[in-house]
């Protein structure tokens, strides 16, 4: 029913890399052409590349980075990513990806699905080589990492490729991540550094904050309603427990009936979700379509029928990026959409 949702914890990844700085330097392995613009510019937009400066200084995962000039060509680990990139105007600059574990926003699936492959889930090093990136932005430190046929951050440095992490996912084991949507406010104050937009990034942040501000104040005197959020991983079901996709629940309004469990995501049995009885249900669409929106809702018929939600139809199956992806503008989007499905009395329709 549900695709494979690879940010599900596994135990043991191992320490957190030690705080170091580096200076990534643009070797003459990589290519500093930019991509012809062909829809939102990636062409030089703030004030810091139009006047030819240089000397560029960011932070991921408690590493200092340093730039000689924004970067041109970008690399990602998921589609959820290009979200941020394309509202910025540099989403142009991308010139290779993963699939990763979200679907592609609908509007950029067509033009991402031409870009050229760095493999199903890790980047690997022979095709980061022939992207020539000069910069690689993943969601999960564990994807440069070194390990399960990844390149390591410092392999990365000795091509020329500089690394940021997005979305707060700097913790070698996932299950310890508990980053929210703040991650993201903090992603646009360095993404907007990196690529020199820091206007634009401002303004995306005050868009981004008024929305959530606007959820907050039409649920604040709501009674919080009891969800659970709902995915599968061959055959396994998994329930939201923390980090960011109940950060999204919570900001929504809803009180997620399993938050008392560790971590992100726990596995569990259909007899624990009915003996919970949640009076609303999400489920996570990894595909994004409507075949599995009806995959998932036929899931739960046969498989919950004694359930609240389900009986009510209290419903929602939900693109998956919009409720956790790092690095993505789709989990405020998210905030609005699960608020307005807990709560239909305060949609801005109404």
């Amino acid at each position: 029913m549900f695709q494979p949702h690879f940010d599900h914890p596994s135990a043991g990844r191992g320490p957190r890399a030690a705080p170091h700085r580096t200076r990534a330097a643009f070797s003459a392995l990589v290519a500093l052409t930019a991509l012809g613009a062909t829809g939102c510019s990636g062409a030089d937009t703030g004030p810091r590349e139009e006047s030819g400066a240089s000397g560029i200084t960011f932070e991921s995962c408690s590493r200092t980075v340093e730039l000689d000039r924004a970067p041109k060509r970008v690399a990602i680990t998921t589609d959820a990513i290009a979200d941020t990139l394309f509202a910025l105007d540099v989403g142009d600059r991308i010139v290779a990806k993963t699939r990763g574990e979200s679907a592609p926003a609908p509007e950029l699936k067509e033009r991402l699905a031409k870009l050229p492959s760095l493999g199903t889930r890790n980047p690997s090093v022979e095709a980061l080589i022939a992207a020539k990136p000069d910069l690689l932005i993943t969601d999960q430190v564990e994807k440069v990492s070194g390990k399960l046929g990844s390149p390591s951050i410092a392999e990365l440095e000795k091509l020329g490729i500089a690394t940021y992490v997005v979305g707060g996912g700097c913790a070698a084991d996932l299950s310890a991540d508990t980053s929210g949507l703040d991650a993201l406010d903090t992603d646009l104050g360095q993404l907007g550094t990196i690529f020199g937009v820091e206007a634009r990034a401002k303004a995306l942040r005050d868009e981004l904050r008024g929305s959530l501000d606007d959820v907050r104040r039409r649920t604040a005197q709501q009674p919080r309603s009891e969800v659970a959020e709902i995915s599968q991983v061959a055959g396994q079901l998994y329930v939201t427990t923390g980090g960011l996709a109940n950060d999204v629940l919570e900001r929504a309004g809803g009180q997620n009936v399993f938050a008392d469990l560790p971590g992100q995501f726990a596995p569990v049995s259909a007899e624990q979700i009915v003996a919970r009885n949640p009076r609303a249900i999400i489920v996570d669409n990894f595909t994004a379509t409507t075949k599995g929106r009806n995959d998932a809702v036929a899931f739960l018929n046969r498989t919950f029928p004694t359930v609240d939600a389900v009986k009510e139809g209290r419903v929602l199956v939900i693109d998956a990026a919009k409720t956790g992806a790092r690095g993505s503008t789709r989990p405020v989007a998210g905030v609005t959409e699960i608020a307005s499905f807990l709560h239909p009395s305060t949609s801005r329709s109404q």
